[in-house]
């Protein structure tokens, strides 16, 4: 159709064709697709795989087992693709099997779609540039999973190298603030004596942290 533009004719397209927008997958999405995920939820998994990253952390197809695959096929398409949101967004700074973390995610979500709550961001995490600072000073280890961050245990050999402590070292901590983590609890109870482990609960359901400790 002919139009004035600007005084001028000019030809305007009353139908435009909409823009080819070409999505670039690798050969994963295929597998993926083999698998049985919806093809966004392959998209979604496959654009992490790309990248290689979560925050904090590097994800590759080798990282994730037979188990969380089948797992993330028994969601309809909109809960997966949150679920994957969440897990991007999650700090796998410390996660050593980010498989079992992503199954943890996947649990968490059910629990609360149960409740008929929405799942919702985490809480603020702990600050990484001083979580790193306690590592480099102890020597110790931190292993981060969906419902636990476990500090130590063992604890490294020039710090204590005999069997783990028995019977009588062990004390339960309730009400721990969910902003506080191994950064300010650490040396609190280093006052205490030296730790073997302190492994630190987080139920993402409930308001409050807690901790186990051994001290040797």
């Amino acid at each position: 159709m002919a139009a004035k533009v600007n005084g001028s004719s000019a030809l305007v397209k009353e139908d435009e064709e909409p823009m080819d927008i070409t999505v670039s997958h690798t050969e994963l999405y295929q597998t993926l697709i083999d698998a049985g995920l919806p093809r966004k939820v392959a998209e979604s998994l496959d654009k992490i795989f790309q990248t290689g990253k979560c925050k904090g952390g590097l994800v590759a197809y080798t990282d994730l087992d037979e188990r969380a695959i089948d797992a993330l096929r028994e969601f309809n398409e909109e809960g997966a693709l949150s679920v994957l949101l969440q897990f991007k967004e999650s700090d796998l700074s410390h996660v050593q099997n980010k498989s079992a973390f992503l199954c943890g995610v996947m649990k968490t979500y059910r629990q609360r779609e149960k409740q008929g709550s929405k799942v919702q961001e985490s809480t603020k995490g702990p600050d990484e540039t001083k979580i790193k600072a306690l590592l480099e000073r102890t020597g110790y280890t931190l292993d981060v999973t969906t419902g636990q961050r476990k500090y130590g245990g063992p604890p490294p050999d020039e710090v204590f190298s005999r069997a783990q402590p028995g019977i009588g070292t062990e004390v339960f901590v309730g009400k721990i603030p969910r902003d506080l983590y191994e950064d300010e609890l650490v040396p609190l109870f280093e006052k205490a004596g030296p730790i073997w482990d302190l492994r630190l609960m987080m139920d993402p359901l409930l308001s409050e942290h807690f901790l186990f400790i051994f001290l040797f």
